[in-house]
């Protein structure tokens, strides 16, 4: 039974085989937040919401609830619900314990995102929300910023008068959103607390991702938008092979862009050439940020074997899928497999799952990178007899 309706869907942040969805229901149907095993008949566990609840967004956040010398990184899902006004933070390892952020302001949650401190411990969440017109009447387009140990959210003043926000991402050093009545890309410094925008003429814009080389990619009416991360330029466009536009958006584990085209009802793909703006981007790479045990007895298991982290012009860049594998004879991940693909975290950062040593005395090999694009950053894994 697959949710009829998604307004999002995002990898299991365990990297298992086993995708989340946000699912807003029909009318008079219980709205639910959605795994989906990607394997084995494709079995769902559904998380209930209010009986007229709408989760709009789906989006990962991390935690780290060990030590910035041994971090040990706990998963939760964020998503923004309009009708009862709250952002929810849905935690698998808690059992599905959903924790809900009350929005007391007049507004229709849209969509969320999060920003974290460097010790991986605080969080400051972002939602945007627009004004509506029907039941329930909402009176309130904003951007809203909840910190670290506050009770309440507090709108940020980004929009123009009568400017609808849609879309929201972070980083370590801005916050992006687009928005309608103007069409904007609008980017918020979190170090300096100013605006930039830039605006898109009659291309109306929907989703955003980072891309591999410190760049930014915006999906509109007209197609795909590339912008230099700090909006420095008015960027460049890229029109659709068939026409129409593209709304959803992501970078694959390759570098390609990937779209939908919900005009032409189809799913396309671009090979991001090197950024057209400014000077040349450096090459975004990964690099080892810590690793826990180097020695492991046969048949035992390490629990956090690497932690690396994808940046591009010197700046951790979130949501790259990053290919994780184990060269070895016995030593394999959890579920026996050697090659797992992990998205970066809103800190840029991935912490491979456990790695299991097999019955073979060998010297493991365990590597992460984007795809075959760039040397992988390796460490080793010496197993030994007990």
């Amino acid at each position: 039974m697959i949710p009829q309706l998604s307004a999002g869907i995002i990898k299991d942040p365990n990297a298992l085989q086993r995708v989340w969805f946000a699912a807003p229901a029909p009318p008079r149907q219980q709205d639910p937040i959605v795994i989906m095993e990607t394997t084995g008949g494709n079995p769902v566990t559904f998380y209930p919401l209010e009986d007229d609840a709408k989760a709009e967004s789906i989006k990962l956040r991390t935690t780290n609830t060990g030590t910035p010398q041994t971090p040990v990184y706990e998963y939760s899902l964020l998503f923004a619900e309009p009708e009862h006004s709250y952002v929810g933070i849905l935690t698998p390892s808690l059992g599905g314990h959903i924790d809900r952020m009350p929005v007391s302001q007049s507004t229709w949650l849209w969509d969320v995102a999060v920003t974290t401190t460097s010790d991986g411990k605080s969080h400051t969440y972002w939602a945007t929300g627009q004004s509506r017109a029907s039941n329930p009447v909402r009176n309130e387009n904003g951007l809203y910023r909840r910190r670290p140990g506050d009770m309440q959210w507090e709108r940020i003043e980004v929009l123009r008068p009568g400017q609808k926000p849609f879309y929201v991402i972070a980083d370590t050093t801005a916050v992006w959103l687009t928005a309608t009545s103007p069409n904007q890309v609008i980017r918020f410094d979190l170090n300096q607390g100013t605006t930039r925008t830039v605006d898109l003429g009659t291309a109306v814009p929907q989703q955003l991702a980072f891309g591999t080389v410190g760049d930014l990619w915006v999906a509109s009416s007209q197609g795909l938008h590339e912008f230099d991360k700090n909006l420095t330029g008015p960027g460049s466009l890229v029109r659709l092979p068939n026409g129409g536009g593209a709304k959803g958006i992501c970078i694959a584990a390759d570098g390609k862009l990937w779209y939908t085209n919900p005009d032409r009802k189809s799913v396309g793909s671009y090979d991001v050439p090197p950024p057209p703006f400014g000077a040349a981007s450096l090459q975004g790479r990964t690099q080892f940020v810590y690793q826990g045990e180097s020695e492991v007895h046969m048949k035992d298991q390490v629990a956090q074997p690497l932690v690396v982290d994808y940046v591009a012009n010197g700046r951790p860049v979130p949501g790259i899928p990053l290919t994780c594998r184990i060269d070895a004879e016995g030593a394999a991940f959890e579920d026996g497999t050697r090659e797992r693909v992990i998205i970066t975290d809103q800190r840029g950062r991935v912490a491979l799952p456990p790695v299991v040593a097999g019955d073979i005395r060998e010297e493991a090999v365990i590597s992460v990178g984007l795809g075959n694009t760039e040397p992988h950053t390796a460490t080793t894994l010496n197993i030994t007899p007990a």
